[in-house]
């Protein structure tokens, strides 16, 4: 007869966590004593029987798929093709099955509440993750609903004060606490992580019913972290009122609770939730009044979104003495920010419109916004003191006379003039020197051509390496030249034996072949074998043409490879195998010299060799567009087909294709997809490159393609500049390459270098910025387009993208800045009914100082129509200043 122990091994050892369950919730003290003194010493067993375990699943599981793979070449098919495939693939595959029966059968049987707390928290029971079909908490709960009322209790605890982060929802660690103490109705401990995790397992239509509402609600108000959880958070503060409403939990435990995140300061984003819950409460007047002093407290220093919360609150107390009021519209005035430094100022002049007495006890706030950063509040606050310097005192005065050294020369006189003090002087002009754009260097040359075959056959094919892969079809080309020696070709077909075995008869079945390793195998099986192509699997085989993949079904940097490796395998097949290829680049950037390109077509011509017409759109896709005289004058004398048309491309290019940026979501990610409108010479050489595919793009890989089309490039690999998922995104690496290629450079670089200026000075964009200034490439107005409407859709303002031109001006490209300017202020500056704020005065301050380091004219309306209006802030006043600056009346 099996004892306890013998029972619960055979339960583990056939990994059924629910038979542990039911062994262990029915045995006696003594039966759980003999198992928990067997665990400890059965753990190692355990795992290395279930680590044999999950082996012996793997290898029949690998070896169902061999079996499927076979079936599956037999029929000339895809295995993924097949439904059993599909069938082993949905197989979810739960390793250590083992885990779940021993954490059972540990919380069941040990004694101390406490040590079952650590036997379930061992490491040896972590999984990197934990599918649901690995959940235990309801096996763990039936194994222990037999152990004492108390020791349950201390166990729920006990767990609760090992959590240690906010856990994910489906964490079975929180859902186990949070069950045990809601089962047991022991008092959860006061501990922080509980009480996110608590927030973050617990749905909000559950809360009016759960035991542990009552308990929690207080630590919400206490816990660290719970601001970050539920910033952006609304069904937590609507449920919370909606109870409050229903008597659940009590109104004022809600405000007290509120009141003391916001006295314990931090910062906006944190203070979002709990600013969200005071405003959906709606507290009456006679909820606030005995809590002014916290109110008040809060106007100097909190975050802004609480600061104007409070603000909001002060202004339903009415009337307040002076003195009072006085310090509460000072604290305003000391903040940056100036949507509140404008509402202590209004809330001031309010003040100050009473004629009762003196105003001395609003002299401190007055100086206060007399020194804030924003000239509108200066120049606001220097007209409330003289429009009301009769009704100061001789100390309110002093005051005030106190800050008048301390303004701008005009305000400074402007308020000496009534209270005395002197002014500070007006600041000489600093006279504006530029710096000299540098000169560019040229992009480096690509390497010697291939001309060993043993160095072609070390070099590695992959289609994330597309210089390797360039490298190979041009060796290849120049080193199959039927012309070559007999003995050369021989060591070619030496060399390439190794690769060429990789290409056996089932592989000319398949389709399509998606690696440049494929097509070069089969390159050099049919240089070893003559013929083999059409001798090959007879019947069953696939044409060339069959192999290559659409170019919808993939990136257009992966496909173009595989459909001019396809291309030149064809050649060879039927014999036109050129003596060397037009298009293999002459720079690393991918670009094709014109000299070279000529060079090579007089070759041609002279050996009546007929182009490959895919190397030839490749060619004229990368194809630079600095053209000499000499050069223009030798492709003028090319007669072929190929010739005349490189010729006109050289000479007269068909106008550009026209680049149109959208923005788009999918599944509620970014995206931003580019059109392109061309004429019917380019859609002949673009062909189907640039349709429409939802795939993400190497812009490296894809510039190699389009070289001389930068623009064509950029703007296909900005899909995924703003996409939060992890996918292939242009990095400043890439915006480098681009800038050292070659074409027109509109909507789709401008979008990337804007992109990179919004980092800073400090991003990595200031240089290629200069470097396109300094060879005229800088589309300036479109990146000031592209910059305004990144700045519409972040959150950041404007600071870093002005710091990053402001840099990029003082070495030398300020004329291509203000250019950018001019781009960006119609599209950034706010329109009718839109408030104004300090950034766009920054904005606009800059752009005055740009035009007048660029000596710029031309009027600019939006910037007339701001110089226009009657309002004296300091936006209006730099508007004014730089239209006078444009239009020549300075």
């Amino acid at each position: 007869m099996m004892n306890a122990w013998d029972e619960v091994r055979a339960a583990i050892d056939a990994e059924d966590g629910d038979a542990v369950a039911t062994l262990v919730a029915g045995f006696d003290t003594e039966q759980r004593r003999q198992v928990a003194r067997e665990l400890p010493g059965f753990l190692p067993i355990a795992r290395q029987a279930g680590q044999d375990r999950d082996r012996e699943r793997d290898q029949e599981r690998q070896a169902r798929w061999a079996e499927l793979h076979d079936r599956a070449e037999r029929m000339g098919r895809s295995v993924y093709s097949l439904d059993e495939a599909q069938n082993v693939l949905g197989t979810v595959r739960v390793r250590g099955r083992w885990i779940e029966p021993m954490r059972v059968a540990g919380a069941g049987v040990i004694s101390g509440a406490a040590a079952a707390a650590t036997w379930l928290n061992r490491r040896d029971f972590e999984r990197d993750w934990e599918p649901p079909e690995a959940d235990d908490v309801a096996l763990v709960v039936r194994a222990v609903a037999t152990r004492p009322a108390a020791w349950q209790q201390e166990f729920a605890v006990r767990l609760s004060l090992r959590l240690r982060d906010t856990r994910p929802l489906a964490d079975r660690r929180v859902r186990l606490a949070l069950e045990l103490l809601r089962r047991t109705g022991a008092e959860p401990p006061k501990h922080d992580p509980l009480t996110l995790a608590w927030i973050a397992a617990t749905s909000t239509e559950d809360l009016a019913g759960d035991p542990l509402l009552d308990a929690m609600v207080p630590r919400l108000f206490e816990a660290e972290g719970v601001g970050r959880l539920l910033r952006d958070d609304r069904a937590w503060p609507a449920a919370l009122v909606t109870l409050a409403g229903e008597g659940r939990i009590g109104r004022e435990a809600l405000l007290g609770g509120c009141r003391t995140r916001f006295l314990c300061g931090g910062q906006a984003a944190d203070q979002r939730f709990f600013v969200r819950l005071h405003d959906m409460l709606e507290p009456a007047a006679e909820e606030v009044a005995p809590h002014a002093d916290d109110y008040l407290a809060l106007l100097p220093s909190a975050p802004a979104n609480v600061g104007e919360l409070a603000l909001r609150q002060v202004r339903r107390l009415g009337p307040m003495p002076p003195a009072r009021a006085g310090e509460a519209v000072e604290g305003l005035l000391f903040r940056a920010e100036g949507k509140l430094v404008r509402a202590g100022l209004a809330w001031l002049d309010r003040l100050m419109k009473d004629p009762a007495g003196d105003l001395d006890a609003y002299a401190p706030a007055l100086a206060a916004a007399m020194l804030c950063a924003s000239g509108e509040a200066r120049e606001r606050a220097v007209k409330l003191a003289v429009r009301h310097a009769a009704r100061f005192g001789p100390l309110g005065a002093e005051t005030i006379r106190d800050a008048v050294a301390l303004l701008p020369a005009r305000q400074g006189a402007e308020l000496a003039a009534v209270f005395g003090g002197a002014a500070a002087a007006g600041p000489e002009a600093v006279r504006f020197v530029p710096s000299q754009l540098g000169s560019v260097p040229e992009p480096p040359r690509m390497p010697p051509p291939v001309r060993d075959p043993g160095t072609l056959a070390r070099l590695r094919l992959s289609e994330f390496d597309w210089l390797s892969s360039e490298l190979w079809l041009d060796g290849f080309v120049r080193l199959a030249d039927h012309r070559r020696a007999g003995q050369e070709r021989a060591r070619l077909v030496t060399a390439l034996a190794p690769l060429a075995a990789g290409c056996g008869d089932d592989r000319y079945r398949w389709r399509p072949w998606w690696h440049t390793a494929d097509w070069a195998a089969a390159m050099a099986r049919e240089l070893a074998e003559p013929g083999a192509e059409r001798s090959a699997g007879v019947g069953g085989r696939a044409t060339v043409a069959e192999r290559v993949p659409a170019m919808a079904h993939g990136p257009a940097e992966k496909i173009m490879p595989l459909a001019r490796y396809a291309e030149v395998y064809q050649a060879q097949v039927e014999g036109r195998l050129p003596p060397y290829l037009l298009s293999t680049p002459t720079r690393l950037n991918g670009l094709l010299d014109p000299d070279v390109l000529v060079e090579r077509l007089e070759g041609y011509e002279r050996d009546g060799v007929e182009a490959l017409p895919l190397d030839l759109r490749q060619a004229l896709l990368r194809l630079g567009r600095t053209v000499t005289e000499e050069v223009a004058s030798r492709a003028a004398g090319l007669t072929g087909t190929a010739g005349r048309k490189v010729a006109r491309w050289l000479t007269d290019r068909p106008a550009e294709p026209r680049v149109v940026l959208r923005w788009t979501t999918h599944q509620g990610d970014t995206r931003i997809t580019s059109e392109f409108v061309s004429g019917a010479e380019y859609q002949e050489v673009l062909g189907d490159l640039l349709i429409p595919r939802f795939h993400d793009e190497s812009c490296e890989r894809l510039l190699a393609v389009l070289a001389g089309h930068r623009d064509l490039a950029a703007a296909r690999a900005a899909w995924t500049l703003r996409s939060y998922w992890p996918l292939n995104k242009p990095s400043l690496q890439d915006l480098d390459l681009l800038v050292t290629a070659d074409g027109p450079a509109g909507p789709g670089l401008a979008l990337l270098l804007a992109h990179h200026l919004m980092e800073g000075p400090d991003g990595g964009a200031v240089p290629p910025l200069l470097r396109l200034a300094a060879t005229g490439a800088l589309p300036g107005e479109e990146l000031g387009r592209q910059l305004a409407d990144l700045l519409r859709r972040s959150e950041s303002g404007p600071a870093d993208a002005v710091a990053a031109l402001r840099t990029a001006a003082e070495q030398g490209a300020h004329r291509e800045v203000w250019q950018v300017m001019r781009g960006l202020l119609p599209a950034c500056l706010p329109g009718p009914g839109e408030r104004a704020t300090t950034a766009h005065t920054r904005l606009m301050t800059f752009a005055a100082e740009v035009a007048s380091w660029a000596d710029a004219r031309g009027e600019l309306a939006v910037v007339a129509e701001f110089a226009g209006r009657t309002r004296g802030s300091e936006l209006v006043r730099q508007a004014r200043f730089l239209h006078e600056r444009l239009t020549g009346t300075s």
